[in-house]
């Protein structure tokens, strides 16, 4: 089962593609119904066992970050069905070569952040300057 994964894309990626494609994993976290996320068991011991240390995450909470960082959304489902899911449009089932997009899409994101966050830091600095 040989994936095609696109150059330069960025190790947590190619990591979750082939842990939601190992069916060897599939108890604990699988590809969701709609084939563009996936379906994780909400057992933080089981989780901690095939994925945490995978990821040099500590705790769940640490994954979660790690998820949201790297363009997944978490999507609501009812708390008694013991599954956590996530998606990304770009995260599809026999289409490696989208995680590139996922990456760029991502990348954007947190760039327009620190641009954001730097613009009203420097406008800060521009009023104090004004008030002196």
């Amino acid at each position: 089962m040989g994936q095609n994964f696109p150059n330069g894309l960025g190790t947590f990626y190619i990591g979750m593609y082939k842990l939601v494609e190992d069916p060897s994993s599939d108890p604990i976290i699988s590809w969701s119904k709609s084939n563009n996320g996936f379906v994780m068991c909400n057992e933080e011991e089981r989780i901690r066992s095939k994925i945490l240390l995978r990821f040099t995450c500590e705790k769940l909470s640490e994954f979660l970050s790690e998820l949201k960082y790297y363009g997944f959304r978490r999507v609501k489902k009812k708390k008694e069905s013991g599954e956590m899911e996530f998606r990304n449009e770009d995260f599809v089932r026999g289409q490696p070569e989208r995680l590139r997009d996922m990456m760029l899409k991502a990348f954007r994101k947190h760039r327009a952040k620190f641009k954001a966050k730097e613009a009203a830091k420097e406008a800060a600095k521009q009023l104090q300057r004004l008030q002196i």
